[in-house]
């Protein structure tokens, strides 16, 4: 008797102590404090949690790249409690009822930057105009490093830009300013000069600095801090470009998002005075953020007027033109203006892909490959690419083509129909790969390889040779990161972790072809 009320007594502790931690744990989960931010924002975490720290709040951070926050919070709303995005022009589509209390935080050019030296040769000044820049590409005398205009907010902030001065300033940019044959002919020349994409502003910085490269376009406070590396390498310095047309501005907007809970209110009001105080404020500004449109650039040391800082000169930012009309530039940008790709998919079909792994493959190559379906996210290949399939097991399976990125039915077709069999060597369909894409143009063409495997392979690269077409790899299932970071490495490419969202990884590498 006594043993079954012991044992009553046991499992009833044992029950509310289960109970406790539940509560304990949803307890914590409602007093987070999370924020939605745009990836350019991870250098400033540490600042506002030191503050939240200080002040007892449990302050999470959750990042994404700008273009795809407003679809996040209009799926998960009550996940988020703040947004700080890192233009305004990406919250615009989310309702007011949602989103409130909107507040700029900094203030941030996307500029153009170019050595010295070349910038000397080619008689660049203050005055320089973005048309400038296009006639130095079409003399051949400009090449540069762009982030993706459809994947990242400098990106496709320095593309309105240059549509915007292109296009004469009108008022406000429209549809029928994009119809024009004088500005398309412009830009299909200016994006001829870009040597490579990429989908992240941190590793556009790592291949200026691990190549030989001489300009590249980004936020200048990411340009202040390469000037600072190059000159302590003893490198040549970058001198900024601020096309005396116009400028794309980034205004850093800290918002709340409304879920009708008052103590998260007084928290993120916490938060947006602390970040917009005097003492925050210059501390932004000692970090290469500018806190006003020009004039009041106190800090020398950091916005130096040897890399073309004029820091008592106003800027001239465009006037961003509606949402509809941004959407409609992006997809013109994607299927007439971005530089071809021929890019080679090296995906594995070995047996441990069989089942669950196959069938996310296919759905994300045809994600991918189909234009309908791709263009959703502004991801799509246009008639001038080219796209062949390298399917693999210990050795390659077929391999196949199509000139024309829109006509991917065929290959689509023969994905689906592939079968998963077999052992693993990933770097025979990558030698491969290399093969069939070093007799393209690189002037012509911007070359890419895509590697997905899920596994540790057998193996090696089987000869010497030049490995100067990027390899961006997708980690999934059990595979080696060791393997594919040192494909990475060699080639100056990047290794992707697509075990969470296959799909995302594959939309997240379009960024960088």
């Amino acid at each position: 008797m006594y043993k079954k009320i012991a044992v009553v007594l046991l499992l009833a502790a044992l029950l509310f102590s289960l109970c406790s931690c539940s509560f304990e744990n949803r307890e914590e989960g409602d007093n987070t404090f999370t924020v939605l931010s745009s990836s350019e924002n991870k250098d400033l975490e540490q600042i506002l949690m030191e503050f939240a720290e200080k002040n007892k709040i449990n302050l999470k951070f959750e990042y994404t790249g700008s273009l795809n926050i407003p679809s996040m919070i209009k799926s998960s709303q009550k996940d988020y409690d703040a947004v700080w995005s890192s233009n305004s022009i990406w919250n615009v589509s989310i309702s007011s009822s949602v989103l409130k209390n909107s507040k700029s935080i900094s203030v941030n050019p996307v500029i153009f930057a170019v050595k010295e030296g070349r910038y000397k040769d080619l008689g660049f000044s203050k005055d320089t105009v973005v048309k400038d820049l296009v006639q130095a590409v079409e003399a051949g005398n400009l090449k540069f490093l762009m982030p993706s205009v459809t994947q990242t907010n400098s990106g496709a902030s320095a593309y309105i830009g240059f549509l915007n001065c292109l296009a004469g300033n009108p008022p406000v940019l429209t549809e029928e300013d994009l119809k024009s044959e004088d500005l398309q002919e412009s830009l299909k020349t200016l994006f001829k000069g870009v040597a490579r994409n990429s989908g992240s502003d941190e590793y556009l910085i790592d291949i200026f600095n691990e190549g030989d490269y001489d300009a590249l376009v980004n936020y200048e406070s990411s340009l202040i801090e390469l000037n600072k590396q190059l000159i302590k390498s003893n490198k040549e310095p970058l001198r900024f470009i601020y096309p005396s047309d116009g400028v794309s501005v980034s205004d850093s907007p800290f918002a709340y998002i409304d879920n009708n809970d008052n103590n998260k209110l007084d928290t993120f009001n916490k938060l947006q005075s602390f970040l917009l105080s005097a003492d925050t404020q210059l501390m932004l500004e000692s970090m290469g953020r500018r806190t006003t449109y020009g004039g009041l650039v106190s800090n020398d040391e950091v916005f130096k007027e040897s890399y073309g800082i004029d820091k008592n000169a106003y800027l001239s930012p465009i006037k961003y033109p509606a949402s509809p009309v941004i959407k409609s530039a992006l997809n013109l940008y994607q299927d007439l203006f971005r530089k071809p790709s021929v890019v080679a998919f090296c995906l594995d079909y070995s047996g441990s892909m069989k089942g669950e792994g196959n069938e996310q493959l296919v759905a994300a190559m045809e994600k991918i490959l189909d234009h309908k379906l791709a263009s959703d996210d502004m991801i799509q290949f246009s008639e001038k690419d080219i796209i062949f399939v390298i399917p693999f097991a210990g050795d390659l399976k077929w391999v196949d083509s199509t000139i024309s990125g829109t006509d991917t039915t065929n290959l689509i077709s023969r994905i689906k129909d592939t079968v998963a069999e077999g052992g693993t060597d990933i770097y025979k369909p990558v030698e491969h790969a290399v093969e069939i894409l070093k007799d393209f143009d690189a002037d012509v063409y911007t070359k890419s390889i895509v590697l997905m495997t899920d596994g540790e392979s057998a193996g090696g690269f089987s000869y010497s040779t030049s490995y100067n077409i990027p390899v961006f790899s997708i980690m999934f299932g059990g595979a080696y990161p060791e393997q594919l970071d040192a494909i990475s490495r060699l080639t100056k490419g990047k290794t992707f972790d697509g075990r969470i969202d296959l799909i995302n990884s594959f939309k997240e590498i379009r960024g960088y072809n």
